[in-house]
């Protein structure tokens, strides 16, 4: 292994971390090393490890080749002394030079406890407060890994992960020549324009000083995840596998093109391999920005933008190219608008409708709160669709759990959908592992059936985020197999009861009888 040149005096002794700073290094010299420390962290010769370097001038063009695009020759780069490189990480064109703050995390993500997108949103915190401690303000945009300073781009994200040790990372442009940039089209992505921290603020800084800063927020984020051991004992049957497939990556590849939200990334959902390899997926609208902000839930909360007109038709092209015969659609609370997004969900309807006739549709909606009657008489113009809207949890844990909630107006929203639409069916689900007891449970399917409620979702919460509520509780199979019987004696028609049902997992099924399995 290469000796690097620098060790971070902020890294303390007793970090999880094995953090390691260089300065300016070629690019090909660390990606060998990179691939060297990978194989020996997979065998565990070595601990979670970082390098934070500088690059001398480089390109390099990562797996996504629709999004490798140069706008100068590669003989002209020669020429100029700036190598070209072929690699294996995500995303597309990008470029490194001196003034640049590049971070690679040698790590293993499933021991930390976390999945792909956690990962990604992680480094992400880590730039954000990195620039924040620099006078500089930036923000994540869905579906572009990376930040952001409105429609400039100031860090560029794009990983790799073999059997969860992960490699490439993050590039911060502190205060680097950023005319290199004017050579490529940055990630793939037309229009963008690339900034720096020097051009936002005018000012030079260490980058000894900042590779200190770094490294302290590295220890941060990384250390405040669960050690292996808590990993350990996450019962067998929660186990999944890491996204992958040429059916996965194509249905990742169409929801990026139309720039269309799904619940699948935005509330970290576990099924998202499973579902994106069906090439299927649940349509977020109306934003990913919440009005509220409810506990279990990893969807931000703020100031939504307004409706976007052409979402409808970009929902259609996506039902078109994906093949959906079943389409489930969803939406963050918009207590903003005054018919809380109800005349958008008709408009997706319609539109899509009109596209692809033989679809058929299942809208998971917010409680429209202060809006009920109107709302739904706004999708009487949509019909026919099954008509969902999620209890969540048990009433006693309402205020914790779901604020902003009310336990009694969604069951007033769930009888009157039934009332008003006799002939459709409704749905609603309940997560399990908050604290709740066993005969608050069975009082909320009462509840549920005694409004006319026809389906049910049962499923085991999991914390999607380190901001999220803890899991009190991990429910076995069994007594997700016992709660489905219960279900249906109770007179449910449509029951799916296991760890990892969620509100719209396998909705498209007619026959829920089939007994799920579970990983050993």
């Amino acid at each position: 292994m290469l000796k690097l040149t620098e060790k971070s005096e902020e890294a303390k002794p007793d970090s999880p971390l094995n953090i390691l700073v260089m300065g300016p290094t070629d690019y090909r010299t660390v990606l060998q090393m990179q691939l060297q420390m990978v194989e020996q962290r997979q065998q565990e010769q070595i601990p979670n490890t970082v390098l934070i370097v500088e690059h001398t001038p480089v390109i390099t063009l990562g797996a996504r080749q629709t999004a490798n695009r140069l706008l100068t020759p590669r003989i002209e780069l020669e020429q100029r002394q700036i190598d070209v490189i072929d690699i294996r990480r995500g995303g597309g064109a990008t470029a490194h030079n001196p003034g640049q703050l590049v971070v690679y995390p040698i790590i293993n993500i499933k021991q930390l406890g976390l999945d792909v997108g956690e990962y990604v949103r992680t480094l992400e915190d880590i730039g954000i407060e990195l620039l924040e401690q620099l006078g500089v303000h930036s923000r994540r945009k869905r579906g572009m890994p990376g930040l952001w300073i409105g429609n400039k781009k100031i860090a560029s994200i794009g990983v790799h992960i073999a059997r969860f040790v992960t490699y490439h990372g993050m590039a911060i442009n502190i205060q680097n020549d950023l005319s290199i940039f004017d050579s490529i089209v940055p990630c793939g992505i037309e229009g963008v324009k690339m900034t720096s921290v020097l051009e936002q603020t005018g000012k030079h800084y260490s980058m000894g000083l900042l590779k200190g800063k770094l490294s302290q927020l590295l220890i941060n984020h990384f250390s405040a995840f669960p050690t292996q051991q808590a990993i350990r004992r996450l019962p067998r049957w929660l186990h999944r596998p890491l996204p992958a497939g040429a059916a996965y990556t194509l249905t990742s590849d169409i929801l990026k093109s139309l720039n269309m939200e799904t619940i699948c990334v935005n509330a970290n959902c576990p099924n998202r391999g499973e579902c994106w390899q069906r090439g299927t997926a649940t349509a977020l609208i109306l934003g990913n920005i919440c009005t509220r902000n409810c506990k279990f839930c990893s969807v931000p909360k703020g100031k939504p933008a307004p409706p976007d007109p052409e979402e409808p038709a970009r929902l259609a092209q996506m039902t078109r190219q994906l093949g959906l015969k079943y389409l489930v659609i969803t939406s963050v609370d918009r207590d903003d608008l005054p018919d809380g997004g109800a005349s958008h969900f008709r408009d997706c309807i319609n539109t899509v409708r009109q596209n692809c006739p033989d679809t058929r549709f299942e809208i998971l909606t917010p409680d429209f709160r202060n809006c009920q009657q109107q709302a739904l008489e706004i999708l009487r113009d949509a019909l026919p669709f099954v008509f969902a809207h999620n209890i969540e949890t048990v009433p006693s844990l309402y205020k914790i759990a779901r604020g902003g909630g009310n336990y009694q107006e969604s069951l007033n929203l769930l009888k009157m959908a039934k009332e008003k639409f006799p002939e459709i069916q409704t749905k609603s689900s309940i997560m399990l592992g908050l604290g709740e007891t066993e005969d608050e449970v069975e009082e909320v399917l009462r509840d549920l059936r005694a409004v006319g409620c026809d389906r049910i979702t049962i499923g085991q919460y999991l914390r999607p985020s380190k901001d999220s509520l803890p899991v009190a509780e991990f429910i076995t199979p069994e007594k997700f197999d016992f709660w489905k019987q219960k279900a249906i004696e109770l007179g449910f028609s449509w029951v799916m009861s296991s760890p990892f049902t969620r509100s719209s997992y396998l909705a498209e099924q007619q026959n829920t009888n089939s007994k799920l399995t579970y990983a050993v």
